[in-house]
């Protein structure tokens, strides 16, 4: 099992695709390129806001082998290990594995929702026992796999030596804070994935965080982190306000957070923007408003269409 420890601002970084719902390899590799040239401390892929679930098989491992490629053993990797039985999760776990990723992410599988502890357990013990290496993350996400983890599953799965690490992005401060403060006891350590609790996450013990947010603005969230682990908490009163306001203008700008933020970085030219089918794209409005915000605060950075002109008389 690896040892090494997991910390700091983990971006789980967008997956720019074409127009036939394939990785942009190009726009992929630039992105993961500036957040490591930026100083986050890993690199997640293929989780949520990798649009992980949605990409076909052979897109999927196409977009682990980029990533893994491209990061190269220079920051920790993570690989959303997410799919809707065991059998399927473990399949994944291995190409991470065969690709040298430190860590998979296991959230609970979904469609037909898991309703017992014991199936809980039984995930993430079987995934463990193939790990090979690897760490498995519980990823606790009920917005978006229909249950919440027990956090008397999670402590069990501690005790066991199957999993290290929680990555909780409920919004449930209370399951977060309980995480955090019983964890401990089953040699557990959290990661806040909700971007409107970061200070608050951080100022409770929380080891490190996952904003999507950070594809936009990394220096943000760094700045966040590091005021967190000095127990700053005046540091993190402006911080946490750019934090919503980014959330505000990028994620909640319409109904699928997604397609906001996927956006946001084509218009500063990495990638077309395009969500995978059948999510829905922006209105016009919704474009124009990102569009706006994308120049007052990423004014050095071109937008896609002068990119295009610039590569096209290149």
């Amino acid at each position: 099992m690896n040892t090494a420890s997991l910390s700091g601002v983990i971006v789980p970084v967008i997956t720019p695709v074409d127009d036939n719902e394939c990785v942009d390899e190009r726009a992929f590799r630039r992105s993961i390129r500036r957040l490591l040239d930026a100083g986050v401390h890993a690199i997640f892929v293929g989780g949520s806001a990798g649009e992980g679930p949605l990409l076909t098989s052979s897109e999927w491992e196409r977009m682990a082998t980029i990533a893994a490629d491209e990061v190269n053993g220079t920051a920790p990797l993570l690989g959303g290990a997410i799919d809707t039985s065991t059998r399927r999760v473990i399949e994944k776990i291995r190409v991470f594995s065969s690709l040298d990723f430190l860590y998979s992410v296991v959230t609970p599988t979904y469609y037909i929702t898991l309703r017992a502890e014991e199936e809980y357990l039984r995930l993430f013990g079987e995934c463990a026992a193939v790990a090979a290496g690897m760490e498995i993350i519980a990823y606790n996400i009920p917005a978006c796999v229909g249950s919440v983890i027990p956090t008397s599953a999670l402590f069990t799965a501690g005790d066991r030596g199957w999993i290290k690490y929680v990555k909780e992005s409920s919004g449930d401060y209370t399951y977060f804070k309980r995480l955090v403060d019983e964890g401990r006891d089953h040699n557990l350590s959290i990661l806040e994935g909700e971007e409107g609790h970061i200070a608050q996450g951080m100022l409770a013990g929380a080891v490190g965080i996952v904003p999507v947010c950070a594809n936009f603005e990394p220096e943000t969230f760094i700045a966040a982190y590091e005021a967190g682990i000095a127990g700053d908490a005046d540091a993190l009163v402006p911080l946490q306000e750019r934090i919503l306001l980014l959330r505000k203008k990028l994620l909640l700008v319409s109904p699928l957070w997604i397609a906001g933020i996927k956006y946001a970085m084509s218009c500063m030219g990495l990638g077309s923007g395009k969500t995978v089918s059948p999510l829905c794209p922006l209105t016009v409005a919704e474009q124009q408003n990102i569009r706006k915000f994308v120049m007052v605060n990423q004014p050095a950075t071109p937008l896609s269409s002068e990119v295009d002109r610039l590569e096209q008389t290149a």
